[in-house]
C-alpha cells in the first residue's frame, strides 16, 4: 500500500492538523454566518452546524490513534525503503556488469568467426596452388568456426541465466501489483533458467552438430597434409582434377578416397559454392562485430537493468512522499 492510500485510509494530514483548533472552529463558523444574535431559525441552524462541528471532532480525534501508529512504523519504513532502493541500483549494476562482460565475449566470438570465414575462403582458393598451405587454412578455419558458435551460445545462455536470476531477487524488493505490464514480475528462478535452457536447446543442438562436423572436418584435413608430404604424385593428381578435371575414373577414385571432405577433393564448381557460403557467414560475423562493438562503444546498458532503475527511482519517489508527509505531521 503506497503512502497516499495510507493516510487516505487513516484520514487525512490536513485534518490531522487542525485537531488542536477544532474547539474554536464551532465558534468561529457560528461568528462568520451572522448566527451571533437569537431567533428561532438562527437557533435550529446554529445547532446543525454545531453538530456538524461535533462530529467532525470525534472523527479527526479517533483518527489521532492512526497518526501515532503512522510515526511508529515510519522509522522502518523510511529504512526499508532506502534499502531497497540501494540493492535495487546494485541490482542494475550487476546486470549492466554481466551484460557488458558477455557482449565483449560476442565481439570476439564474431573477430573468431570472421577469422574462420576469411581462413576457409582462403583454403579453398589456394587449393589448385598450394595444397599444404590450403589445408592448413582450412583446417584452422574450421576450428575456429567451432570455437566461435560455441562461444557465442554459451554466452548467450550465461546473460540469460544471470539476468533470470537477478530479477527474481529484485523482484522480492518490489511491493506486489497487479499491474503487471509497468512492474517487475515475480519469478522463479529454477523455472526462468529451464525455460532459457529449453528455449536455446535447438540452437545448442544446431552448434553441437555443426561443431561436430567442423571438428571432422579439421581431422580429415590433418590427415590430408600429412598424405601431400607422403604422396607427393597424388598430390599432383589431385590438383590436376580440381584445375581441369581430366583424370581418369581410377585417379579420380584415389583422390577423392584419400581426400574426401577436404578442399583437395572438390570440383572448381563446389569450391566456388564454399567459397561463397563462408563469404556469407563472414558478412554475417562482421556485421554483428559491428553492432556489438558500437554496443560497447555507447556503454553496453541492458535493458533489464534500466528497467530496474526505473523501480529504484519510482521507491525514490514514494520515499519522498514519506518524508514529506513525516514533515507535515511533526511540525
Amino acid at each position: 500500500m503506497s503512502v497516499v492510500e495510507y493516510l487516505w485510509d487513516t484520514w487525512s494530514t490536513v485534518a490531522l492538523q487542525l485537531l488542536p483548533t477544532i474547539d474554536g472552529f464551532g465558534k468561529q463558523l457560528v461568528e462568520r454566518a451572522g448566527l451571533s444574535s437569537f431567533s428561532p431559525f438562527k437557533l435550529m441552524l446554529a445547532v446543525g452546524l454545531l453538530l456538524i462541528v461535533y462530529i467532525i471532532f470525534r472523527k479527526l480525534k479517533d483518527a489521532s490513534p492512526e497518526k501515532k501508529r503512522f510515526l511508529e512504523v515510519y522509522p522502518q519504513m523510511k529504512r526499508e525503503l532506502e534499502e531497497s532502493i540501494r540493492k535495487l541500483h546494485a541490482l542494475a549494476d550487476k546486470i549492466d556488469k554481466v551484460h557488458r562482460d558477455c557482449t565483449i565475449t560476442q565481439v570476439v566470438a564474431s573477430s573468431t568467426g570472421a577469422a574462420s570465414g576469411v581462413m576457409t575462403i582462403l583454403g579453398l582458393a589456394l587449393a589448385p596452388v598450394t595444397a599444404g598451405v590450403s589445408l592448413g587454412l582450412s583446417a584452422t578455419g574450421l576450428g575456429l568456426g567451432a570455437a566461435a558458435a560455441v562461444t557465442s551460445v554459451s554466452t548467450t545462455i550465461v546473460e540469460a541465466v544471470s539476468t533470470a536470476s537477478v530479477e527474481a531477487e529484485a523482484s522480492e524488493l518490489l511491493p506486489r501489483s497487479n499491474d503487471t505490464e509497468n512492474n517487475i514480475k515475480s519469478t522463479d528462478t529454477k523455472k526462468d533458467i529451464k525455460e532459457v535452457l529449453e528455449n536455446n536447446t535447438p540452437k545448442l543442438f544446431s552448434v553441437f552438430m555443426n561443431s561436430s562436423r567442423n571438428l571432422e572436418g579439421m581431422r580429415k584435413n590433418i590427415d590430408a597434409i600429412k598424405l601431400t608430404k607422403a604422396s607427393p604424385r597424388l598430390t599432383n593428381t589431385a590438383k590436376r582434377l580440381m584445375t581441369t578435371g581430366k583424370v581418369s575414373a581410377r585417379s579420380t577414385r584415389q583422390v577423392e578416397k584419400a581426400f574426401g571432405g577436404t578442399a583437395l577433393a572438390m570440383t572448381k564448381g563446389a569450391r566456388i559454392m564454399g567459397a561463397a557460403t563462408a563469404g556469407l557467414t563472414l558478412v554475417l560475423d562482421v556485421v554483428s562485430l559491428i553492432e556489438d562493438s558500437k554496443h560497447l562503444h555507447e556503454g553496453a546498458k541492458a535493458e533489464s537493468a534500466e528497467k530496474l532503475r526505473q523501480k529504484a527511482q519510482e521507491l525514490e519517489q514514494k520515499l519522498e512522499e514519506l518524508i514529506r508527509v513525516h514533515d507535515i505531521l511533526t511540525q
